[in-house]
C-alpha cells in the first residue's frame, strides 16, 4: 500500500466514524507513524509503505476511529508554540487557554512591571500554562502544582523536553492547599513569601453536561480536569477565595472561564478584588477573567 492509499482508507474510516476534522486527522497519524513532515507526505504519494508502517497506521487508525483522541495517539499536543508531551489520564491543553498565557504576560509587563515575579499555576497538567510563561520570563520565579502524580509526572518530564530544567518546581496539591499554613497564608515551607499572581485553568464543566462533550473529551480525558460541582463554580470559588491568602497585596488572579460563566464568576469575587477585567477568545466568547487583589 502506498501513502496515497493508506491516506485515503484513513479518511474513509474515520469519516465513516464521524470523527472531526477526519482528513487532518488520518494525516497527523500518518507522519506521526512514518516520522515525516507534510512536505514529504505529499511530494511522495507513491512511496509504499512497509508492512509494519501499515500495521501500525492501521492500529492508530482504528483507536482514533473508536475515539480515543488524537493527542493521546501521538503523544504530543503544540501549545504556546511549544511541543508538549501528553498522555492518558493528563489533560490535553487546548489552543483557548493560551489566552490564559497572554493576559498573564500582559499583566506581568504592564501592571507588575517587573522581570521576576512570583507566579504560581494551580492544577498545572500537563506543564503548559507555568512552562509557556517559564520560556517568556526567564526570571520568574514559578510553582506549579496539581492534585494528580501522574500529570505531574509528564509536566516534569516536558520541563525537561522543553529545555526548561529547574524553571518550575512542581508540587502535588490540591490547589493551595500545601502551601498554607495554620492562618490560610502561605507557610514557612515555601519561605513566608506570597505570589505575585497567580494563574489557573480549573474545571468548569458541570457534570450533567458530559454528554455534550465530545465523545474523545468524555471518555477519555480525566474528569477532576474536566468537572466541578455546584454549577461549575466549585473549583473556581475555592480558587478566589485560596487565592486571596497567597497572593500579595495588588497581587493578581488569572482564571479561564467556561462558555457563559463571565458575569458569575464576576460576582464571586466579590468586593475583596478590582480592577476585574475579562478577555474574549478568537470566538468573541468571554474566556479569561483577571482580577487584582485589593489589600
Amino acid at each position: 500500500m502506498n501513502v496515497r492509499e493508506a491516506l485515503s482508507e484513513a479518511i474513509a474510516q474515520l469519516t465513516a466514524a464521524q470523527v472531526p476534522s477526519a482528513s487532518t486527522t488520518a494525516e497527523v497519524l500518518l507522519l506521526h507513524v512514518l516520522r515525516r513532515d507534510r512536505a514529504f507526505l505529499y511530494a511522495h504519494p507513491e512511496m509504499e509503505m512497509i508492512t509494519d508502517e501499515e500495521r501500525a497506521y492501521r492500529k492508530l487508525v482504528a483507536e482514533r476511529a473508536a475515539g480515543t483522541p488524537t493527542q493521546y495517539l501521538t503523544g504530543k499536543q503544540e501549545f504556546w508554540g511549544l511541543t508538549f508531551q501528553v498522555e492518558p489520564g493528563v489533560f490535553i491543553p487546548r489552543p483557548e487557554t493560551e489566552h490564559v498565557v497572554e493576559v498573564a504576560l500582559k499583566l506581568v509587563r504592564e501592571r507588575l512591571k517587573r522581570p521576576d515575579p512570583r507566579i504560581a499555576d494551580l492544577g498545572t497538567g500537563s506543564g503548559c500554562i507555568a512552562l509557556a510563561l517559564a520560556a517568556e520570563l526567564p526570571e520568574a520565579e514559578i510553582v506549579a502544582t496539581d492534585v494528580c502524580e501522574k500529570a505531574l509526572s509528564v509536566a516534569r518530564r516536558n520541563t525537561e523536553g522543553l529545555g526548561l530544567a529547574g524553571r518550575v518546581q512542581f508540587v502535588q496539591s490540591d490547589l493551595f492547599e500545601a502551601f498554607f499554613g495554620h492562618h490560610g497564608h502561605v507557610g514557612a515551607d515555601f519561605d513566608n513569601r506570597a505570589f505575585d499572581l497567580v494563574v489557573s485553568n480549573p474545571p468548569y464543566v458541570r457534570p450533567e453536561e458530559a454528554d455534550r462533550l465530545p465523545r474523545e473529551v468524555r471518555e477519555h480525558e480525566p474528569p477532576t480536569a474536566l468537572f466541578s460541582a455546584d454549577e461549575g463554580l466549585e473549583v473556581t470559588r475555592r480558587l478566589i477565595e485560596e487565592a486571596r491568602g497567597a497572593l500579595v497585596p495588588k497581587g493578581w488572579l488569572v482564571l479561564e472561564l467556561g462558555y457563559g460563566m463571565a458575569e458569575r464568576v464576576k460576582a464571586l469575587a466579590g468586593d475583596a478584588w478590582t480592577n476585574v477585567e475579562v478577555t474574549n477568545d478568537l470566538a468573541g466568547i468571554p474566556r479569561v477573567l483577571a482580577a487584582q487583589k485589593k489589600s
